[in-house]
């Protein structure tokens, strides 16, 4: 009789754990639904609902595994993103990427592939930058540019210069952009 308890008690455990996990999977499922997470994010929103934590890191491992979480992926369509619709630079996409818990290495290597590859494969990237993206910089800072044309052309510098650094461009690519917009459009 004990014994056939045991097993019982066995088969209530093991059905219990399949069912956390199932709502693990579940409640996952219905946040990465809504937008896309790094592991850490998505650890972090599973872990306030208090499941507990070694029935998250298997689902997370499983997600993982399956190709449904990658942090790899995730890091490089944000750079993009953040690249193509904000003109964020690389310091600040890096620092936002650091904030969701994204591993240094991935980081790296997003940076890498959104501003160093671009488009010119083979050619040498020009402070970090490849050619296609500093075109774009280089269209975007010209907006700017011409936004404030009232201004002295020192003021319209300095505002060049923090509008630069503030979206994480370092001193090079902000002068080699200042002196370009200077060199094509020369004051009256």
């Amino acid at each position: 009789m004990q014994f056939s308890f045991e097993e019982e008690t066995d088969d209530m455990v093991c059905e219990i754990s399949e069912s956390v996990v199932r709502d693990v999977e579940k409640a996952a499922i219905e946040l990465l639904a809504a937008r896309a997470f790094t592991v850490s994010e998505l650890r972090k929103k599973l872990r306030s609902k208090k499941y507990p934590f070694d029935t998250i890191d298997a689902v997370i491992a499983n997600f993982k595994s399956r190709g449904l979480l990658n942090d790899g992926f995730y890091a490089e369509s944000f750079s993009r993103s953040r690249w193509l619709t904000s003109t964020w630079g690389p310091r600040r996409i890096k620092q936002a990427l650091h904030q969701k818990g994204v591993p240094e290495a991935e980081v790296d290597q997003a940076t890498r592939r959104v501003f160093q590859d671009g488009d010119d494969y083979g050619k040498e990237a020009t402070f970090g930058m490849s050619e296609a993206s500093m075109d774009h910089l280089f269209a975007q800072a010209s907006k700017q540019w011409q936004r404030a044309q009232s201004l002295t052309l020192e003021s319209r510098r300095a505002r060049m210069v923090r509008w630069l650094q503030y979206r994480g461009f370092n001193w090079a690519v902000t002068n080699a952009v200042i002196r370009k917009l200077e060199a094509q459009h020369p004051p009256p």
